[in-house]
């Protein structure tokens, strides 16, 4: 991981979701000592290693494992950060831990989009070529982007557009796939929602930004155009990302096992009938019982009815 990467993640968490003195009033057994701080802050840079780098199959494996722990522990306004640089360090392995069973657009949805969380994920956005982010990922950094300009005027007291902004949503449109593909449908959303910039607090500089989100749109739909009509060329460059590390095998065919294994409501696993021993011969069908046959109705009395009598034909003059 580049060390670029670094300064998309504050060096310290907000103010307010900081627990402070809290944690002195909890439990010895789940509060962070000053011991503990001293450990973390000393090795810093390996803790970092281990979990954000994802270079080796040691550290994808790490990673992979401090993912699954955030996904069973859940994103709050806390530790949404840890989520985000998980994304970013962009690993198939590591992302699809960490949202199992989780909508990736939804992800950060119950958090704030305030200025720092929007001005990661467009950074994020800009630093990978189109092909280069893992779809998983992609989506993710976008719903950041369309929860804090789903009002356009509002999103951009938080955090204001420019025209590279756009430039970095719209690398990400697939010219040759249809409107309907779930990428290119976002995107759209997106820079549709961004056209309506200047309508309420017109500045001229929105005019601006909201034209080029128009012209990236139409670029897209205009059959006689390319998207290099409307964005710098050296954004549109598809380079496939060929840094990608998985675990070893043994360690990723547990990690595949765990994710096809049911799971209850409390999120432990169901326990399942254990697979026949190879070579072991198929057990046999329970035989099935047969009911005797029905005993005839008895008559009157008791007696069994006798069969009625047949009727004589008579013979033929």
């Amino acid at each position: 991981m580049s060390r670029a990467d670094l300064s998309l993640i504050p060096e310290s968490p907000p103010a307010d979701t900081v627990r402070g003195d809290r944690v002195k009033d909890m439990k010895q057994g789940f509060a962070i000592t000053d011991s503990d701080r001293r450990l973390i802050r000393d090795n810093a840079y390996f803790i970092r290693e281990a979990l954000f780098s994802c270079m080796t199959e040691a550290q994808v494996e790490c990673s992979v494992a401090f993912a699954r722990f955030l996904n069973r522990f859940g994103l709050n306004s806390e530790n949404y950060w840890l989520f985000l640089r998980l994304i970013i360090a962009n690993n198939s392995w590591v992302i699809d831990e960490l949202l199992h069973e989780r909508e990736p657009r939804l992800l950060f949805s119950t958090i704030r989009p305030e200025r720092d969380l929007v001005e990661a994920a467009f950074q994020a956005l800009y630093s990978r070529h189109p092909e280069e982010l893992y779809p998983k990922a992609l989506v993710a950094l976008l719903g950041i982007v369309e929860n804090a300009y789903f009002d356009p005027d509002d999103g951009y007291k938080v955090r204001k557009l420019s025209i590279m902004d756009i430039n970095a949503l719209g690398k990400f449109l697939l010219k040759g796939e249809p409107q309907e593909h779930p990428q290119n449908r976002l995107v759209l959303e997106i820079l549709d929602r961004m056209t309506h910039l200047n309508e309420y607090f017109q500045e001229p500089e929105k005019s601006v930004l909201s034209k080029h989100a128009f012209n990236v749109r139409y670029a897209y739909f205009d059959s006689t155009r390319d998207l290099v009509d409307a964005i710098p060329h050296p954004l549109l460059v598809h380079v496939p990302d060929f840094g990608k590390v998985a675990p070893e095998e043994d360690y990723a065919d547990l990690v595949t096992r765990r994710r096809e294994r049911k799971r209850d409501a409390a999120g432990r696993f169901v326990r399942e009938a254990a697979a026949p021993a190879e070579g072991a011969l198929p057990a046999e069908p329970a035989p099935v019982a047969v009911a005797p046959p029905a005993a005839p109705e008895p008559g009157r009395g008791g007696r069994t009815a006798a069969p009625a009598p047949r009727k004589k034909r008579k013979p033929k003059a």
